[in-house]
């Protein structure tokens, strides 16, 4: 059987919650859109849309993303246990190598990048059933954190969530206190040496830096971000404040507050492998699911055999995509 003669679209986007960040990023950002053949071959049909957010430490590859997830919509929708939707990846690749899908005061908004600019954009261009009804929204490590903060905050934009191996759940295990990471990203000097961090093997250090920065943003510091454990006399010490603003912001301690906006969504699926590479990730999806679990929220958790990053494709076609595609797809 021929797989479906789909179409990739790459398209900037231009935001102004992005302009003047104090990292220099450009305020006109990469975005492609996956299009099934459907779309050119039935011009009078809408189209549900899956959003798809990236993780941490790469540079801006939105097109690469798109025929990864290319290959498997066409599979999907040829093998028929995927109806034709539209899949839009937009960039979330800052100088940090990820801006965590958060508003910053320092870093730019990108929340309202993607909620705002990317939602309307896509709107406003293609054959979209614009609604939550219609809209999802998944993604991988940092990319699953953004699943579920901004889908914790925005049912009336996406109803249907799926993280795979969601990172910064919570402040725990490898991400929690008394970690020399936190020791080493406190000490770095300037915007600089968080990429460098990164390209020298120190991903922890990096991802670190860039999310108290997105999270906890502070303009006067080297980093641009609050770090939420210091070390003082040599000591390792919680920041209170610093702690309160990054512990918010993350999915596990935003079930109570957000619990009626939560309880609008249409389904959530948190995922992880058995053989996770970082234990803040194991840690925090199950704290996550079991607040919700015990707020009366219905939700999915997920574990397959594998680490971080195994069976990537298997787990897109075969499980993310045919779920989302139940949820959205009239």
């Amino acid at each position: 059987m021929a797989l479906a003669q789909s179409q990739i679209v790459d398209v900037t986007v231009h935001s102004a919650g992005l302009e003047n960040n104090l990292l220099g990023d450009p305020a006109d950002q990469p975005v492609s859109i996956y299009l099934p053949e459907a779309y050119a071959n039935d011009t009078e049909r809408r189209f549900p849309v899956l959003f798809f957010l990236h993780g941490y430490g790469g540079e801006p590859a939105t097109h690469v993303n798109a025929e990864r997830l290319r290959t498997a919509m066409d599979k999907d929708i040829a093998a028929g246990t995927v109806k034709p939707m539209i899949v839009v990846l937009p960039n979330g690749s800052n100088k940090y190598r990820g801006a965590f899908y958060a508003n910053s005061s320092t870093l730019g908004n990108w929340e309202d990048y993607i909620v705002k600019d990317v939602v309307g954009y896509v709107d406003s261009h293609y054959r979209t059933l614009a609604s939550a009804e219609h809209r999802g929204l998944a993604g991988h490590s940092m990319g699953g954190y953004g699943a579920l903060t901004l889908g914790f905050r925005h049912p009336d934009v996406f109803g249907s969530i799926y993280a795979m191996s969601p990172c910064c759940t919570d402040l725990v295990g490898d991400m929690g206190p008394n970690r020399p990471e936190w020791v080493e990203a406190a000490a770095l000097k300037s915007p600089d040496d968080v990429p460098a961090a990164l390209k020298n093997g120190r991903f922890l250090v990096a991802a670190e830096s860039a999310m108290a920065a997105a999270l906890a943003p502070d303009s006067d510091k080297k980093t641009l971000g609050d770090m939420p454990f210091v070390m003082e006399k040599g000591e390792m010490k919680t920041d209170p404040q610093a702690y309160a603003r990054i512990a918010e912001n993350m999915p596990a301690n935003m079930v109570a507050p957000l619990l009626p906006r939560i309880a609008k969504l249409k389904g959530i699926v948190i995922e992880f492998g058995a053989q996770e590479n970082f234990t803040h990730i194991v840690i925090g999806a199950e704290e996550t699911a079991e607040r919700l679990t015990q707020a009366g929220i219905s939700n999915t958790l997920e574990v397959f055999q594998g680490n971080h990053t195994s069976h990537m494709q298997q787990r897109i076609s075969a499980h993310m995509l045919p779920w989302m595609s139940a949820q959205i797809a009239p």
